[in-house]
């Protein structure tokens, strides 16, 4: 991402036309790759290559429904819509990012791996999460209620405590997001910028109140059609910035994804 200092550049409607044409890949490639998850399989090997396939899969289908949804929003002067998806393509760029350069790299550089560790980072990578999705879709939402109180500390803790402890053993911690913008910040200060950026304007702050907003002849209005944009002239300033900083990133992390995964006669 520029310092700022170069701010010639492909326009908003420029980028466009080439995020366009990358969504349109990525919903081809998400085609081309069904595979089926499976926890269960015994080889160490293949299970690790199990979960880099499913995280592949997973990626691809979500930066392809997410950059959808910014065309979408673009087109209809959604830019509410087109703030939150574009935080959200940052954090998985970054998290991605994170995964290969400080968890995998440094697993896979040596000659000798520790398949047992790699899966455990594999598992963390996919099912890593604070939320308890088994009770949710069990429909348990007794079991919901009283964690979220006996977090609040509106409840004392009592014997159920335990059984909570036991899922949480069982459901790999989430990597925060906040570590893994800190960590690629430090290598590229803009994207902390851009970062903080897309942030305020999702927040319910004047950065989200902008994206509503329009200049008339006598002023301010907070409403979209009153006059000038508010919420264009930012897409028009924000959007090739958001392709600079996560389009070639996320090509070249996943193609480190891919390059974990191994041949068949490497698997013993």
């Amino acid at each position: 991402m520029s310092d700022g200092s170069d701010i010639k550049g492909p326009t908003a409607e420029e980028c466009l036309v080439m995020f366009r044409e990358g969504t349109e890949h990525l919903r081809q490639m998400t085609a081309s790759m069904e595979v089926c998850w499976n926890p269960n399989e015994s080889n160490p090997g293949r299970l690790h290559n199990l979960y880099a396939r499913n995280l592949i899969k997973c990626y691809v289908s979500k930066f392809a429904d997410l950059s959808a949804s910014i065309i979408e929003a673009a087109e209809k002067e959604h830019y509410l819509t087109y703030a939150l998806c574009g935080r959200s393509l940052i954090e998985h760029v970054a998290t991605l990012r994170y995964y290969m350069l400080h968890k995998y790299s440094p697993l896979l550089s040596g000659g000798s791996v520790d398949v047992t560790k790699l899966i455990e980072v594999d598992d963390q990578h996919l099912r890593g999460g604070k939320f308890d999705w088994e009770a949710f879709l069990k429909a348990d939402y007794r079991k919901l209620w009283t964690a979220a109180a006996e977090k609040s500390g509106s409840q004392k803790k009592s014997a159920p405590q335990k059984s909570k402890t036991q899922n949480d053993t069982e459901r790999p911690s989430p990597t925060r997001i906040g570590e893994c913008i800190k960590s690629w910040a430090a290598m590229s200060p803009g994207v902390g910028v851009l970062y903080d950026l897309f942030c305020d304007m999702v927040h319910p702050n004047i950065g989200s109140t902008f994206l509503v907003a329009s200049v008339g002849p006598n002023g301010l209005y907070f409403s979209k059609d009153r006059g000038e944009s508010l919420g264009r002239r930012i897409f028009d300033q924000s959007f090739p910035l958001l392709v600079s900083v996560t389009q070639k990133p996320f090509g070249e992390f996943l193609m480190m994804l891919m390059e974990t995964i191994w041949a068949e006669d490497e698997i013993g």
